[in-house]
């Protein structure tokens, strides 16, 4: 078994397979995934709640019953509408699955993200179905046919997704180009998670990539749809959030643990992040509670909750 490596809140999964080599099954809520990029094709199914995806300049809605899917190495962002947050089952398989069978897997593109949005009801219907059981063979109790029936159902259902959605090959050498961005995008993003209350610059991040200023800003921008500046900051504000949630910390100290050169600058931020002063956000933050609290930008179900939620939607979906 692996582990998954937290890079800023997992902007570059580093996919743990523990259960079968090469596939993961996960059910997750989630408040807000911010900016990240994984090595796996992802398939996704909304179990509960509603929220906006962004993909490269992509923005498109789910609510329950949606699916949809992130090519591998595709930068995405989902956040949900509410605090009240949203349930997805995932079904990540990497580009190495079933290889000797299925090489297209691992230059695989997807050319449609929204699945509901662009197949017929009848495609949908019969994609969701294959994919519960996919994600129920995933997460039955291991036997002696266990991998063979997850294996069997898994191609199933990529077998079906890709006779009925739009997708490409990528060439060799635009798979290995979009490979070397990417991981570009992942040392970006772990000097910031790593230097976040430092000084930070975009100079000193163009010199250990060996790129220009300008090169630097336009490929952040591109890829996390913000300016250099403005990721930094909400690093910095994600992490005094935290603290000023789960620690009695003054605002003062919190701004200058976060990174923040004037605790006025993390003020102005929780204004408008809340719509209310700075004490009055502060006062809401540590009225919320631990659950609250811990599912704040993402949480993995057990697998005994995540089959509840999985069988509560089944059952919901077939009435």
């Amino acid at each position: 078994m692996g582990t998954q490596r937290k890079i800023r809140n997992e902007e570059y999964e580093v996919l743990a397979y523990p259960k079968l080599n090469h596939v993961r099954a996960s059910i997750v809520h989630i408040i807000n995934r911010n900016t990240h990029v994984h090595r796996a094709l992802e398939l996704g199914l909304v179990l509960e709640g509603d929220a906006i995806v962004r993909v490269d300049e992509r923005i498109f809605p789910i609510q329950k019953g949606s699916l949809f899917f992130f090519n591998a190495n595709e930068p995405h962002q989902i956040q949900a509408s509410s605090q009240a947050g949203i349930k997805v089952a995932y079904l990540q398989v990497a580009s190495s699955f079933c290889s000797e069978y299925l090489s297209c897997f691992r230059n695989l593109e997807l050319q449609e993200n929204d699945l509901t949005g662009t197949l017929p009801p009848q495609y949908l219907d019969e994609l969701t179905r294959l994919m519960v059981q996919a994600l129920t063979d995933y997460m039955a109790e291991d036997s002696v046919l266990y991998a063979l029936r997850c294996v069997c159902s898994i191609c199933q259902l990529y077998s079906r997704l890709l006779t009925v959605a739009p997708y490409r090959q990528m060439t060799e050498a635009a798979y290995l180009a979009r490979n070397k961005k990417m991981a570009r995008l992942s040392r970006i993003t772990e000097y910031i998670d790593n230097n976040y209350s430092e000084k930070i610059t975009l100079e000193q991040l163009a010199k250990q990539e060996g790129v220009t200023t300008t090169y630097l800003s336009h490929f952040i921008h591109d890829h996390l749809h913000m300016t250099f500046q403005e990721y930094v900051s909400s690093v910095r504000f994600e992490r005094a959030l935290k603290l000023l949630r789960d620690t009695s910390m003054c605002m003062t100290d919190v701004s200058v643990v976060s990174g923040f050169s004037d605790v006025k600058y993390l003020s102005r931020m929780l204004e408008n992040h809340f719509g209310m002063s700075a004490q009055e956000s502060c006062r809401q933050l540590r009225r919320e509670t631990p659950l609250q609290q811990a599912e704040q930008e993402q949480t993995f179900a057990s697998e005994e909750l995540g089959r509840s939620w999985l069988a509560a939607f089944w059952r919901e979906y077939n009435q």
